[in-house]
């Protein structure tokens, strides 16, 4: 499924620049590991920088817990607004809800 989150996949959703032959845009699945496959089947994804957003930047999604957890937040508010759902909803399909505290 297209994503939810991004219409401009030629641009990083993290910091905006495109993507280049040095430093690639990546799909990213917000929600990964054994999530991955619903983050894919309900949009939660994004293009993201391979080295300066995604994997090594100081700033990079898998490196730096405060933009992981932003980025959730901001998938679980956009799901929960496209399909619907209540927090609860939201949980029971990806176990933990990152709105609030």
């Amino acid at each position: 499924m297209k994503s939810i989150l991004q219409k401009d996949k030629s641009r990083c959703y993290i910091c905006g620049g495109y993507g280049t032959s040095v430093d690639p845009l990546d799909c990213h699945h917000v929600f990964f590991g054994a999530l991955r496959s619903k983050s894919g089947r309900y949009g939660l994804t994004v293009y993201i920088h391979h080295n300066r957003c995604h994997i090594f930047g100081r700033d990079a999604v898998h490196v730096n817990a405060e933009v992981d957890r932003a980025l959730k937040k901001r998938a679980q508010i956009a799901a929960m607004q496209r399909y619907g759902w209540t927090e609860q909803e939201f949980i029971n399909e990806f176990r933990k809800s990152y709105i609030g505290g």
